[in-house]
C-alpha cells in the first residue's frame, strides 16, 4: 500500500500516480490537472520545462514527461502535515494551517532563488523536492534552478552562485527571518526576492562561517520567528555594520 502524500488516503500501488516527485491519487491529481502552465519548453534542448502556476504565478522546473504541481499552493483535499505545523509553531505563525505551510513554501523557494542569483541573469524558476508538503527540501532530487540572461535572453540551468562570503546577514521575509552567509550579490539576491535587510556584517570569511554556524545551532536552523532575539553582533563581536548598502530604496 502507497499513501497520497496530499490527503494521506492508503491505496494499492496501482492507484497512485508520481506527481511532483511524489505518489498522488486520482482525485487530489484531478484538483490540480490544468493548474500548471508551460513558460519554456525544453530551453536549450534540455528535457525540462519551466511551468508556472495558475493559482499564485510561482514557476518551477520539471521533466517534459512529468507530471507536477506547484511549489507552494495546497488544496481543499490537502491535509496538514505534524512536521510543517511544527516549523510554523516554532516561527510563531499565527494564519490557519493552510496559509502557514503555504508561506513557509513560498519563502522556502524565496531563498532557494536567492542562492542562484547572479548580476546580468533574471532567476526563473527552481525546483525543490518535497515542496509543497513538507515545506523544506526533503531529498535531493531536483531539476534544476533555471535563469534567464538579460542580455541575449537565453534560458539555462545555472549553477549556484558563488563568492566571497564574508557577510553575516539577518533579513525579513514578511513573518519570517532569515540569517545566512554570503556576498554582497547573495544579499542583494535576498533583497530581490522581496526581503528587508535587518542587519548586515561584514567581516573575515572563516570569522562568518562560525558566527552563522552558532547561530544554526543555537536556532536550529536559518529561518525564526521576528519575535527570537537573533544577536548577530554577539556571535561576530568584530562584524562591521553595513546594513546601509542594502537598504532598499
Amino acid at each position: 500500500m502507497k499513501q497520497c502524500i496530499n490527503c494521506m488516503t492508503r491505496l494499492p500501488r496501482k492507484e497512485v500516480t508520481e506527481v511532483a516527485w511524489c505518489a498522488l491519487c486520482a482525485p487530489c491529481l484531478r484538483v490540480v490537472a490544468d493548474q500548471m502552465k508551460v513558460l519554456h519548453d525544453r530551453p536549450g534542448g534540455a528535457p525540462v520545462q519551466i511551468r508556472q502556476c495558475g493559482w499564485c504565478g510561482v514557476a518551477r522546473s520539471c521533466g517534459t514527461a512529468a507530471r507536477t504541481r506547484c511549489l507552494v499552493c495546497l488544496d481543499d483535499r490537502s491535509v496538514p502535515d505534524p512536521a510543517v505545523q511544527e516549523i510554523a509553531h516554532r516561527l510563531e505563525l499565527d494564519g490557519t494551517w493552510r496559509e502557514n505551510s503555504e508561506l513557509i513554501a513560498a519563502t522556502t523557494v524565496k531563498v532557494r532563488l536567492a542562492r542562484y542569483a547572479r548580476p546580468g541573469w533574471t532567476v526563473l524558476a527552481t525546483d525543490v523536492h518535497g515542496l509543497p508538503w513538507t515545506g523544506f527540501r526533503w531529498l535531493t532530487k531536483s531539476h534544476g534552478t533555471w535563469g534567464r540572461n538579460d542580455e541575449t535572453g537565453e534560458v539555462q540551468q545555472l549553477k549556484r552562485a558563488r563568492g566571497e562570503a564574508t557577510l553575516l546577514y539577518l533579513v525579513r521575509y514578511g513573518k519570517v527571518l532569515k540569517f545566512g552567509r554570503g556576498s554582497e550579490d547573495r544579499v542583494g539576491a535576498h533583497v530581490s526576492q522581496g526581503a528587508v535587510p535587518v542587519l548586515v556584517l561584514t567581516a573575515p570569511g572563516e570569522q562568518v562561517a562560525v558566527a552563522r554556524d552558532r547561530l544554526k545551532r543555537e536556532h536550529r536552523g536559518e529561518m525564526v520567528s521576528p519575535r527570537t532575539p537573533v544577536d548577530l553582533f554577539a556571535v561576530l563581536p568584530g562584524g562591521e555594520d553595513v546594513t546601509d548598502r542594502f537598504s532598499r530604496s
